[in-house]
């Protein structure tokens, strides 16, 4: 059985709207402008097309760069110890990291490495193994993460501090890496740390 933390699963409702409308927002809104100004995009009046269009699209970048960041930190949390709440801060970042009762992140070790100053930012502590029958052995995530989205872009930049395997409290080294739109978070996730990210044990492209 995988060893996840069932209390860090979201809504089933919550994350498979999240889910459709992370790859559809920003097509859809490029079909509906297109419709809406097919008469001017055939008399080439491309004046009253781009404008509106760049406005649509401002919109649905912003609004799929959410979706993408709160995906990423679905998959992320699942298999955690714990997590912070969001900040826009490195300051607020640390102050969450220090007053954390469930798990006290080495704070210092992570600044020594470097943190980002600011952005839609979380931070969670993740550890879990499950077993890999394919190469008879278990597949181990150790890690300090900080995820952090970048403003007005569909992208997810993440901070992955290792973590001593001897002990928790040290940070070995620091490791970064982006989720990219279009690109399920699972799949990228799963890819760097070669080990496999799903959600309600499905298989929904968390395959390395």
């Amino acid at each position: 059985m995988v060893n996840v933390y069932y209390e860090h699963y979201p809504t089933f409702g919550g994350y498979f709207l999240s889910y459709i409308f992370y790859f559809i927002l920003i097509p859809a809104v490029i079909l509906i402008i297109i419709r809406a100004k097919w008469g001017y995009i055939q008399e080439r009046r491309w004046k009253h097309v781009l404008k509106p269009l760049a406005y649509g699209l401002i919109i649905g970048f912003f609004l799929t760069a959410l979706l993408q960041l709160n995906l990423t930190n679905d998959y992320i949390y699942l298999y955690s110890l714990t997590g912070t709440g969001t900040c826009f801060t490195s300051s607020c970042l640390v102050e969450e990291m220090q007053s954390n009762a469930q798990y006290k992140f080495n704070v210092e070790g992570i600044e020594r490495f470097g943190m980002p100053k600011f952005g839609i930012m979380r931070s969670f502590r993740l550890s879990d193994r499950k077993y890999n029958k394919l190469k008879f052995k278990y597949d181990v995530v150790n890690s300090v993460v900080i995820t952090r989205s970048i403003p007005l872009l569909p992208i997810v930049e993440v901070w992955d501090y290792k973590v001593d395997p001897t002990d928790r409290h040290t940070i070995t080294d620091l490791q970064k890496f982006y989720i990219l739109y279009p690109y399920d978070p699972a799949t990228l996730l799963s890819r760097h740390y070669n080990f496999s990210f799903t959600m309600f044990m499905w298989d929904v492209g968390g395959a390395p």
